[in-house]
């Protein structure tokens, strides 16, 4: 199971995985920084893709990250 997320440079969302879902099994970010214009600069708007093998864990870590 996987769930997909806005990167995030602080990796708050890995760190919760970790101490939160026992079935976390690994991420991968996307391989290239795909950078965005907004008012008074430039965001990064790639993803990260957070692993599970329990759908429990993804549900509850789903529920918790996404906006």
């Amino acid at each position: 199971m996987t769930v997909t997320l806005p990167y995030d440079p602080n990796w708050k969302a890995l760190a919760w995985a970790k101490e939160y879902c026992s079935s976390y099994i690994t991420n991968k970010a996307s391989n290239t920084t795909r950078l965005k214009p907004v008012s008074g600069g430039w965001v990064n708007d790639s993803s990260i893709v957070y692993y599970f093998s329990d759908e429990k864990d993804a549900m509850w870590f789903t529920l918790r990250w996404s906006s």
